[in-house]
């Protein structure tokens, strides 16, 4: 019987030998594979494999219990019939993993590469039966479970990668007109994702497309409040937009919020004006652009738009004072 082992990353640890699941005790020869199929194909030096083990506490066997862990790695992971997919190198480590569907990890990162293909040449159903079939791939956090520093940092990149998957999924499905049937999805995902600005247009977007502005508007004000709290900072500009077109009943495309909006233009003093009036003119804000059809993946944060929103603010109070201070009986 040949072996054919699988590796699970994408969530907890899992190892399978075709539909057989191989059991790997103890913690620290759980981290040491997941760091070695975190860095797959790649040398792993005994100093790195010690540091997601211990973090920054390894006692002074370190390196000899290391080596104690790969060992037994070994005996589980290799038969009479072929060897162990551990090697040993001059500096350090490395697991083999010949085909990508040996590692979900790998057969993620095809599938995506495939879908976008699909969306670029404009084979919108066929890209999202792909993404979702990525997506599935996921049963949590990269190496869920495992209580490492060194871990933590090696799945940032591969947990950020799915939220991005994430929204171009939601965003072809918008593009297909399946607005009602990802709105709990993407309610669930914002819920886990407050501060997605994408993500968060896009609910926006298929609510109100599913005749539901009130919800989409009220979306917004609980994203604009969370900001506010716990940041310190407005939304992105774009998503103000989005909200003024949703507001004003001048939403018509299926399609998510804008890359480009304007900047204010600097007000001029109109010469013929005099008094508060005049100086409330200086600072009159300039209203959002009509949002046109263009893509959510170029959502951002405008940090100019959002200082001169600030200053803004701060020149309207100070002309307000100002003005008060001079009327008659003041």
């Amino acid at each position: 019987m040949r072996n054919d082992y699988a590796f699970r990353i994408l969530g907890p640890l899992v190892v399978m030998n075709g539909d057989e699941r191989i059991e790997i005790s103890g913690i620290r020869r759980q981290k040491l594979l997941a760091t070695l199929l975190l860095q797959v194909q790649q040398v792993v030096s005994l100093d790195r494999l010690v540091d997601a083990i211990w973090d920054d506490e390894p006692p002074a066997s370190a390196h000899g219990q290391v080596r104690i862990c790969v060992s037994g790695l070994r005996r589980l992971l290799r038969t009479h019939e072929r060897e162990s997919v551990i090697e040993t190198r001059p500096s350090g480590y490395r697991i083999r993993v010949l085909d990508d569907d040996a590692l979900d990890l790998f057969k993620f990162e095809k599938l995506v590469a495939r879908a976008r293909v699909m969306l670029r040449d404009d084979h919108l159903e066929a890209a999202e039966v792909l993404f979702k079939e990525a997506l599935e791939l996921w049963r949590g956090p990269v190496a869920a479970g495992l209580d490492s520093r060194a871990l933590a940092s090696l799945a940032v990149k591969h947990n950020e990668d799915r939220l991005t998957v994430s929204e171009e999924y939601f965003e072809v499905a918008l593009k297909l007109g399946r607005h009602r049937q990802i709105i709990g999805d993407l309610t669930g995902f914002v819920a886990e994702n407050p501060f997605r600005e994408r993500a968060c247009a896009q609910l926006m977007l298929a609510l109100c497309h599913s005749g539901r502005q009130a919800d989409a508007l009220e979306t917004f004000r609980h994203l604009r409040r969370r900001f506010s709290e716990d940041l310190g900072i407005e939304p992105a500009q774009d998503l103000h937009a989005l909200h003024q077109s949703i507001l004003v009943g001048e939403l018509t495309s299926l399609t998510p919020v804008p890359r480009d909006i304007p900047a204010p233009r600097p007000a001029r003093r109109p010469s013929g004006l005099r008094g508060r009036t005049a100086r409330l003119a200086l600072v009159e804000p300039a209203r959002p652009a009509a949002v046109r059809a263009d893509s959510v993946e170029q959502l951002r944060l405008e940090n100019d738009l959002l200082r001169i929103e600030r200053d803004t603010l701060r020149q309207v109070m100070l002309l307000w004072l100002n003005s008060e201070e001079e009327s008659p009986g003041a």
